[in-house]
């Protein structure tokens, strides 16, 4: 009878010991954070030269290509080919890429936007970080949320539309970029003979 209540007892003490671990950096009582913990293991993050990725529920190629500052990949440049079935098929941040985002802030503040480089409503995944930059909040809500709908209403008209992203830094140990380029051309409808192109600083104003 000793013996069973023996090992009854190191049953318990083993059973605690194994799920220990999930609550490693839980206060209890407290909120856990969103993001603890999930960036770059939930989802791939870039690494340095080209980063292809389909998105648009399958309508869309990109390629990311990322290069090394401060140790770091941040992305240089992207393209990506889209239909008028890639479009409102992406999907929003979330607190792992926002949280992803501002690991690469370096202007003394952590307030930017996560933003997509290919817009959600263009079919860019949000839950990316390959497809997302840290981005000034006014700028991405502001006149380059407008661009974006520009290049909507010009994608519903034509076959393929065709986009394009270069990126400006201060210096090769920045990880947050001051400029963007951004062109789009369209191979058929209203604004076959009408590309696209508008750069955007990325400080506010």
């Amino acid at each position: 009878m000793l013996a069973i209540r023996i090992l009854c007892v190191l049953i318990v003490i083993v059973a605690s010991a194994a799920f220990e671990p999930m609550y490693h950096n839980v206060t209890l009582g407290a909120k856990p954070k969103a993001d603890a913990g999930c960036v770059c293991t939930t989802v791939s993050c870039p690494v340095s030269g080209e980063n292809p990725l389909t998105e648009g529920g399958g309508h869309t190629k990109a390629v990311y290509t990322y290069a090394i500052h401060n140790g770091v990949p941040v992305v240089v440049s992207a393209t990506a080919t889209l239909t008028p079935q890639s479009l409102d098929a992406g999907s929003a941040t979330t607190s792992c890429t926002q949280a992803y985002s501002r690991t690469l802030q370096d202007d003394g503040k952590q307030d930017c936007d996560a933003g997509h480089i290919l817009a959600h409503r263009l079919g860019g995944y949000g839950e990316e970080p390959i497809n997302i930059f840290p981005q000034d909040p006014n700028i991405n809500r502001g006149i380059y949320a407008q661009f974006e709908g520009q290049i909507y209403d010009c994608t519903k008209t034509t076959k393929t539309a065709s986009l394009s992203w270069k990126f400006t830094y201060p210096s090769a140990s920045k990880t947050m970029p001051s400029k963007v380029v951004y062109s789009a051309t369209f191979d058929a409808g209203t604004c076959k003979s009408t590309p696209l192109s508008q750069t955007f600083t990325n400080v506010e104003q």
